[in-house]
């Protein structure tokens, strides 16, 4: 189950699809429901964030009304899950540093054995066409689960 997660209100991040290779999309939340917690995704769930980025941030592109740092995503997606942890994360922003922001997900992740089972991915290119599917060469692991 493949469930897109809008952590931006910025109207590119709004507009940006998916890649067709994507397995059947469960469920499109934005940002107000993301922020809410009370999603229920279930466990296993594939989760494709999409959102500005930079090394110590995602949210909007420019700084202030979201601003998501790497401790913030862990609880956000956590809250957001019915139980247990999702199957893989699939982090693709439009700004440089998502290897840095992954990297910061993925050390909080191990301190949430919750998270041992998730595998964290992350892509970072300018808003330009669809977040490409999984497996495509642009898509580099972060965390093993």
């Amino acid at each position: 189950m493949t469930i897109v997660l809008e952590m931006s209100t910025d109207q590119n991040i709004l507009a940006t699809q998916l890649n067709a290779a994507w397995d059947p999309i469960a469920a499109r939340y934005p940002w107000a429901q993301v922020a809410a917690s009370n999603l229920q995704i279930p466990a296993g769930s594939t989760i494709v964030v999409i959102a500005h980025g930079n090394g110590t941030e995602i949210g909007n592109a420019h700084p202030g009304p979201i601003d998501i740092t790497p401790q913030a995503f862990l609880a956000l997606v956590q809250g957001n899950m019915a139980a247990g942890a999702p199957g893989q994360i699939f982090i693709s922003t439009c700004g440089p540093g998502i290897a840095e922001f992954a990297a910061g997900v993925a050390l909080a992740a191990g301190q949430n054995n919750i998270w041992q089972h998730t595998s964290i991915f992350g892509h970072s290119d300018p808003v330009a066409g669809p977040v490409p599917p999984p497996g495509d060469i642009s898509w580099f692991q972060i965390f093993a689960g």
